[in-house]
């Protein structure tokens, strides 16, 4: 701190006192003696070095305040100066003059007068011309002067002129009041020079901030002048810089706007140049008086890298994992069905699969996905039969924040948004209510989404894949699904095979579902594979997975034999019961053959009916049938029940 306190002194004397005023207070700062004339340079010189408060005294004083930019303390002229340097003069004549080189020694002096009588008072500057001074002193020795009083700077002028000179006195208590005043400025300069640190850091490091962000960022005053701006508004701004205006930056007045009505814009999409560019301004109000606005200005290119981005971190937690490659078969009726659904795959037609309970309608549609050309988009399944119609309306089309109770903070996408540029899967769309039939209607012709409690309405690229466990002609029959939503839905259809339409791939399936548990296809013997191929499996691939793992676990690594198997194929129901459990009302008995003729003679024969009836598929009815008639083919048609 020491090192930023400088002294100049015009004086021998003031030297001295300086030395023993700072000595006494134990402060090491060298005291610089200087004329008038010469002062000025060398405190230029103590300023570069880092001098930041001088003390020197009277007109010296005056024109360092007048040259310089930091504090200078002047060591004031006292009475007691002025007697005591009265005093030493009068030990050599009594005709003495003082020098005044300043307007404050010059008043302290006529003060004193009363105690020095007979003594001239001499007003000299310094600065001004030399002809002036030199007939100034010609004028005191030919009054007779002997003795003249003053600092430096004029001592060699009047001692050639033959006339003694004493250096003008300085009082210790004035040296001590001048070095307390000058610590008191050289801190607050330090906490002065510490805030001016501490801003300048903010503002760098807020500068270093905005420097950072993508977005181009500035700042305008009330007069619409840019105060401030980061590196990327520079390069968007063409040549703008702080201190220019924004007047007729943009075609549309957004920033008059808002600096006159206080009213923020956001992503208003303007160009600059060649640049489109979306810009949000908001208003810096003080009380209720709008003081200056901040903008922000983001390349709309940038803006949709970055949704593709997120939108890409969100499809990763919703990926299709099948291919056509993981539907296990090659049954014809399941070959046909892959076949259909690999040209359904390369258009982008919404499709329909419909297929019993198990029969593997998400695995098809995953399969669709991966094959289409929206394999890198996200694959987003929704069950709509597992969500209450208000919950399910909040899962397809999302909400914003406060929509309604229990509703989150910061709202949440629907399915229909995180499945942007993919495909979305909804399963079960049989048990859709009307209304939510009514709005997926408006938003697969639209292809546009609003969410729950919102009014702005979000474009979305989708792929529909809807499934159902249910004949939708047959709701669509009765009443109990919209017709307009079923033609929407329906454009192209997928029926999956059911398990027992497809009895030749029981095998491989359950060679595939062993094979998952670590175990050989081999464990299962041909008299088990037998009866688990003659099961009807009203629950499809998913019961007969269910059986697998259960023998799976049972066997423990034996093969499948012996009574345990029983135990684990007791809650399947035999082929002939499963027939005769669907046979009509006033049954003649429980063999499957007297089941299969009443239900043929109930139908005069056909075949497509009495399956109807027996609630089985045509091919069941028709393998039924074909083990009896390859004992006799005669049978059905010597039948007393050929006819009702």
């Amino acid at each position: 701190m020491l090192s930023q306190l400088a002294v100049i002194s015009p004086s021998t004397t003031l030297t001295a006192v300086m030395n023993r005023a700072l000595s006494l207070r134990g402060l090491k700062v060298s005291v610089a003696e200087a004329t008038q004339l010469d002062a000025v340079l060398m405190a230029q010189r103590l300023v570069e070095e880092g001098a930041s408060v001088i003390i020197s005294r009277g007109k010296t004083a005056s024109v360092l305040r007048e040259r310089l930019q930091v504090p200078i303390v002047e060591v004031r002229h006292t009475f007691f100066d002025c007697i005591n340097a009265y005093h030493k003069a009068r030990e050599v004549s009594d005709r003495i003059a003082f020098l005044a080189t300043s307007d404050g020694y010059a008043t302290i002096l006529e003060k004193a007068r009363p105690f020095m009588p007979e003594v001239a008072i001499c007003l000299i500057d310094p600065f001004g011309s030399a002809q002036a001074t030199e007939a100034q002193l010609d004028r005191l020795r030919a009054d007779g002067i002997k003795v003249a009083i003053g600092g430096l700077s004029l001592e060699r002028a009047v001692k050639i002129r033959g006339m003694s000179y004493v250096m003008s006195e300085a009082d210790t208590d004035a040296a001590f009041d001048a070095i307390d005043e000058a610590l008191h400025l050289l801190r607050i300069e330090q906490e002065r020079l510490q805030k001016r640190l501490e801003l300048q850091s903010r503002y760098e490091m807020i500068q270093s901030i905005l420097n950072c962000v993508s977005e181009g960022i500035f700042s305008i005053d009330s007069a619409g002048v840019i105060t401030n701006m980061n590196s990327v508004a520079t390069q968007y701004l063409g040549g703008r810089a702080c201190g220019d205006t924004v007047a007729g930056l943009l075609e549309q007045d957004y920033f008059g706007r808002v600096l006159e009505k206080a009213t923020a814009v956001r992503g208003a999409l303007i160009t600059l140049g060649r640049l489109s560019l979306t810009l949000s301004i908001a208003p810096i109000t003080l009380g209720e008086q709008v003081i200056g606005a901040v903008a922000t200005l983001q390349k709309q290119t940038e803006i949709q890298a970055m949704e593709q981005k997120m939108r890409r971190r969100q499809a990763r937690l919703h990926v299709a994992e099948n291919t056509f490659d993981s539907i296990i078969g090659s049954s014809p009726a399941l070959i046909k069905a892959k076949r259909l659904a690999q040209t359904f795959a390369v258009v982008d037609s919404t499709v329909m699969i419909e297929g019993e309970t198990g029969t593997g309608k998400e695995l098809f549609a995953q399969s669709i996905h991966n094959a289409s050309k929206r394999r890198l988009g996200p694959f987003v399944a929704i069950n709509c039969a597992a969500f209450a119609p208000s919950v399910l309306e909040s899962e397809l089309f999302g909400y914003v924040k406060g929509a309604f109770t229990g509703a989150l903070s910061e709202g949440k996408a629907g399915v229909f948004e995180m499945a942007h540029t993919g495909t979305i899967f909804l399963d079960e769309i049989s048990e859709t209510s009307a209304d939510i039939q009514l709005k997926l209607l408006r938003t697969l012709q639209e292809r546009k989404v609003v969410r729950i409690g919102d009014d702005k309405v979000t474009p979305v690229d989708i792929r529909i894949i809807t499934a159902s466990n249910k004949r939708l002609t047959h709701l669509l029959a009765q009443g109990l699904f919209r017709e307009d939503f079923f033609y929407r839905i329906c454009v192209l259809k997928l029926q999956l095979p059911a398990l027992r339409e497809r009895r030749q791939d029981i095998p491989e399936l359950i060679g595939h579902l062993l094979k998952g548990f670590g175990l050989p296809a081999a464990m299962v013997g041909d008299p088990l594979l037998a009866r688990l191929s003659a099961f009807e499996w009203p629950g499809n691939i998913r019961q007969l997975g269910n059986v697998v793992e259960r023998l799976a676990v049972m066997s423990q690594g034996r093969e499948m034999i012996g009574d345990w198997v029983e135990e684990v194929l007791e809650d399947l129901p035999d082929a002939t019961a499963t027939v005769a459990a669907s046979a009509p009302p006033g049954g003649l008995g429980d063999s499957e053959q007297e089941v299969l003729f009443r239900a043929l003679a109930c139908v005069r024969g056909n075949r497509e009916e009495a399956a109807k009836l027996l609630k089985i598929s045509t091919t069941t009815l028709w393998r039924r049938m074909k083990k009896y008639q390859d004992q006799d083919p005669d049978v059905f048609a010597r039948t007393r029940y050929a006819q009702p």
